[in-house]
């Protein structure tokens, strides 16, 4: 991420994908791992899977989409995860300068990153319930009232630089479901060590 007006589409892109993935659209084959066309390599931990329908590789921004394998493959036998959901990775194509977790923090606390948040793009419809910074990271657990009908409105991110390009791992669960805060960071880290261990970080 280099400026606040650089996080827009991301954030869109986020949102969007986020909320309208159907985890239960019978799939013929599932990947745990597929390379973007920059050369980064997508790797999920156990139990989740890539859903390519609404996975893309963009000029500007890679989104790709991760629900449980058992759901995408329409296969009972096959792994899930341990947390229901969905995980969202957004990557931009190009390395470049990197904002600190320091500054990242700064700009999600304000209206305007809190904006970004928000599908809605109303920066009161969001509310940073914890931020935590670990190793570079900038973890965010929020509330976004924007959220759809059958989505939970707590929402967590993992913000961080992989390989000089800006990183944004989401996690999203559906209403039904009460995610405990703990479970919902367990579910970024894992993600966030797969990311690095696949492109040796």
């Amino acid at each position: 991420m280099r400026t606040s007006r650089g996080l827009l589409p991301l954030a869109a892109a986020l949102s969007l994908t986020g909320c309208g993935v159907n985890l239960f659209q019978p799939r013929a084959e599932v990947l745990s791992k597929m390379a973007l066309p920059d050369g980064m390599v997508i790797s999920a931990p156990s139990g989740w899977c890539i859903d390519q329908s609404t996975t893309s590789a963009g000029a500007a921004t890679s989104v790709v989409v991760l629900g449980s394998c058992a759901a995408l493959s329409g296969d009972a036998e096959q792994l899930q995860p341990d947390v229901p959901g969905v995980v969202t990775i957004s990557i931009e194509a190009q390395a470049g300068a990197l904002l600190d977790s320091e500054t990242l923090q700064t700009f999600f606390l304000s209206d305007a990153g809190r904006a970004t948040l928000a599908r809605n793009g109303d920066p009161e419809s969001v509310s940073i319930l914890d931020t935590r910074q670990e190793d570079g990271l900038l973890y965010l657990h929020a509330s976004d009232d924007s959220l759809g009908p059958d989505a939970s409105k707590e929402i967590w991110r993992a913000l961080f630089g992989l390989s000089g390009r800006f990183v944004a791992v989401s996690f999203y669960s559906r209403s039904e479901d009460e995610i405990a805060p703990e479970d919902g960071l367990s579910t970024l880290t894992a993600q966030v060590e797969e990311l690095r261990a696949a492109n040796q970080i």
